[in-house]
């Protein structure tokens, strides 16, 4: 019994001594592909993603609009209607923010003659808004009429989900003056202002 003893004492050492030693060759081999740069021990990598605001722009508003002539002392005291057609929104700042289309005109001016914007009414009310792309028109609210006076009048407005591109059509603009209007060709500026 007690060769018995001896030889599984000898060949539990012997178990120990394989299992010692395969554990000190697997940490020898772990430092060596660490020293070998294949194996790095809490090595993270940091992912990063970056998206760049795009556009914010109004383009395509009419270049001009020529109001029909009237002649002086005529009982007609309307000159006539001309439309905003194209004026087109892109939204691609990706930050998800309102925005406003404003439109103001000043004096209409022939020499020394004048004829003050709050005779220049706009009618945002009767444009139609359509999507050209990626936008929602239900997220684009028309504004309402007014003059084109002082601050003048909105004309669109995105809500924060109006992101796309979006076009505006059939605004109209009325001149409006008396029949004593001193001849002249009148000019002014229209500005539209996206905000």
């Amino acid at each position: 019994m007690a060769i018995k003893q001896t030889i599984l004492h000898r060949a539990e050492n012997q178990v120990r001594q394989q299992l010692f030693g395969g554990i000190l060759l697997a940490v020898a081999g772990l430092m060596i592909m660490t020293t070998l740069g294949w194996v790095k021990a809490d090595d993270i990598t940091n992912l990063t993603f970056n998206v760049t605001a795009g556009s914010f722009t109004i383009v395509n508003v009419p270049n001009s609009m020529a109001f029909a002539s009237q002649a002086y002392g005529t009982a007609n005291n309307i000159l006539g209607n001309e439309e905003i057609d194209g004026a087109t929104v892109t939204d691609y700042r990706g930050n998800s923010t309102a925005w406003t289309v404003a439109v103001n005109a000043n004096t209409l001016t022939s020499g020394s003659d004048t004829i003050l914007p709050n005779k220049l009414n706009a009618y945002a009310e009767n444009g139609v808004v359509s999507n050209v792309e990626n936008g929602l028109t239900n997220k684009v609210a028309k504004g309402t009429n007014g003059t084109l006076n002082n601050a003048g009048i909105t004309l669109i407005n995105g809500s924060t989900q109006a992101s796309g591109i979006f076009q505006y059509d059939n605004g109209v603009v009325r001149l409006t003056v008396g029949t004593t209007q001193a001849a002249g060709t009148y000019g002014a500026i229209m500005v539209y202002t996206l905000s």
